[in-house]
């Protein structure tokens, strides 16, 4: 299989790379692990930030740069965040165009909703079924234009040459077999790794790091990855996020005496460590929306209103809502520059699997779907401007090909005695529990000996359970993943936005900087 350009991932960065790619008369493949729909962009209902400025608050394109670098904590790149946050009007049109039905106004204009660390009405947005809305567009238009899209084959390792990309090997899971997809391009789409934090998360299963593992076995640095954003409102006992809009909408956040105790639209970090010191209390937290009109509940929070009762026979204008932080997003990534480049020239990384700095210490809610339009859009255009300086495709080495395909045996001889479930679960806790929302050194330290403990119990195979390839290579990239994670956030000894360190709760100008971690800094051992 050889193209233009590759893309990694189906969400909304790898979709609107993708379509932008063949716009432009490139040959281009979408490549997901499994189905279209399995991505958080999917899973995002609440909004997406353009400042249109439709509302009566006058927003503008200024006051997004301005809260998206407040909300960086002071380490956001101004220009990524200058050239998202001009962009991102004409992110959302392009939308329109692709047949997004965003709520509308009488007037006809796009409706838009304020959202937490913002004193703008700023999110646009499809009721309370953003991301499906966009999705399902996005999935038509690709079907449309007849883009071919490779599903249930997971990414194994990047391939290139003389420091330029040359493609990908991937893992086909039906057979078990290597493939090999050459690219004069590579675009890496596939989402960031908040799944490691398994039963106290919002995110599918699949965000289990993968673009990152692969970016730092090209030898590639990661950036940032101790920031990882908890949403406040996960609906207790679940996956499911009761997202901003709830609140946006006049929803209160309450103790289990009924009384508020935080600002619900202050940035994420500071109301989910609100919630969280209520929860070690001992306290319930709530969700209350039972002032919110039913009239509103029953058009702009409708899918809330649906799933509360589905999953926890409440009715939210009669009942109170159990709530509690899960991790929702994550701002480090594989580090390129503004508009996604890597230092492997024809690799470009855009969405949660790459940094180029627009989040900084902590993401402004409502910017993730609007960035991934924007710098997906973008890298699409970088990309075939790169594989049309290629005469011809870089060509691959076969001896890292081979390494693969040796590699892919090996973890099918492991994986006759691995229980995934369990290591995953385990994975899970001691992510939440000791690279959670409050964080020391000793617990930081006590993870990083549990992952080992976890790598070493693979290697020992002794489990009477078995799995498929595909999960151990998933389980393989989340442990190397969540070690980075660990020494990335022992590396930061202060607390600035998503990081708090109880042992440092200051902010410290000495670490007003990214945080950048090597294959060779992390006690990489191969299982």
């Amino acid at each position: 299989m050889k193209y233009d350009v590759i893309v990694i991932g189906s969400g909304i960065s790898g979709m609107r790379a993708a379509i932008e790619a063949k716009e432009l008369g490139a040959n281009v493949v979408l490549i997901t692990k499994s189905s279209p729909a399995a991505n958080n962009s999917f899973m995002a209902k609440g909004g997406i930030n353009a400042a249109f400025g439709n509302m009566e608050d006058g927003d503008n394109i200024f006051n997004h740069i301005a809260e998206t670098f407040k909300s960086s904590v002071d380490i956001g790149n101004e220009e990524s965040i200058r050239i998202f946050c001009e962009q991102a009007p004409a992110a959302v049109r392009d939308l329109i165009g692709y047949g997004v039905q965003f709520s509308t106004l009488e007037d006809g204009r796009i409706a838009q909703r304020p959202f937490g660390g913002s004193k703008f009405k700023r999110t646009v947005y499809a009721a309370d079924e953003t991301g499906p809305a966009i999705m399902k567009a996005l999935y038509d238009v690709i079907k449309n234009y007849e883009i071919d899209v490779i599903k249930n084959h997971m990414a194994i390792n990047l391939l290139s040459r003389n420091n330029i990309i040359s493609g990908v090997t991937l893992l086909d899971e039906e057979s078990e077999k290597v493939v090999v997809c050459e690219g004069k391009s590579v675009i890496l789409a596939s989402g960031g790794f908040a799944s490691l934090y398994k039963n106290y998360t919002s995110n599918v299963k699949d965000a289990t790091g993968d673009a990152i593992a692969m970016g730092l076995r090209a030898g590639l640095k990661a950036m940032n990855l101790e920031f990882v954003q908890f949403h406040p409102t996960g609906l207790e006992g679940t996956n499911f996020l009761l997202s901003e809009a709830a609140r946006a909408e006049g929803g209160r956040l309450v103790d289990e005496n009924g009384e508020s105790f935080v600002d619900e639209l202050n940035t994420r970090d500071f109301v989910t460590r609100a919630i969280f010191k209520e929860i070690q209390k001992g306290n319930h937290v709530y969700l209350d929306l039972r002032d919110v009109p039913q009239e509103v509940i029953n058009t702009k929070l409708i899918g809330i209103k649906k799933r509360v009762y589905t999953l926890k026979k409440l009715d939210p204008t009669c009942d109170l809502i159990p709530v509690t932080p899960v991790a929702h997003y994550t701002m480090g990534g594989i580090a390129t520059d503004v508009i996604g480049r890597t230092t492997i020239q024809g690799l470009f990384i855009v969405g949660e699997a790459g940094d180029n700095g627009v989040n900084g210490a902590n993401r402004l809610g409502g910017n993730s779907l609007s960035q991934g339009a924007v710098f997906g859009k973008i890298s699409a255009y970088e990309a075939i401007k790169f594989a049309n300086k290629m005469k011809k495709y870089n060509g691959v080495d076969y001896y890292d090909i081979t390494k693969d395909i040796q590699w892919i045996s090996h973890l099918q001889e492991l994986a006759k005695h691995v229980d995934v479930n369990e290591i995953r679960n385990e994975i899970g806790r001691v992510m939440f529990e000791k690279i959670g929302i409050i964080r020391t050194e000793s617990e930081l330290m006590e993870a990083l000996e549990n992952f080992k403990a976890m790598e070493q119990s693979i290697k020992n195979g002794k489990s009477e359970k078995s799995c498929n390839v595909k999960s151990l290579l998933e389980l393989v990239n989340a442990l190397l993943v969540a070690k980075a994670t660990a020494k990335s956030a022992l590396l930061r000894e202060e607390s600035r936005g998503s990081h708090f360190r109880i042992d440092f709760p200051e902010k410290d100008r000495k670490f007003k900087t990214n945080t950048l971690i090597a294959l060779d800094e992390i006690d990489a051992s191969k299982v």
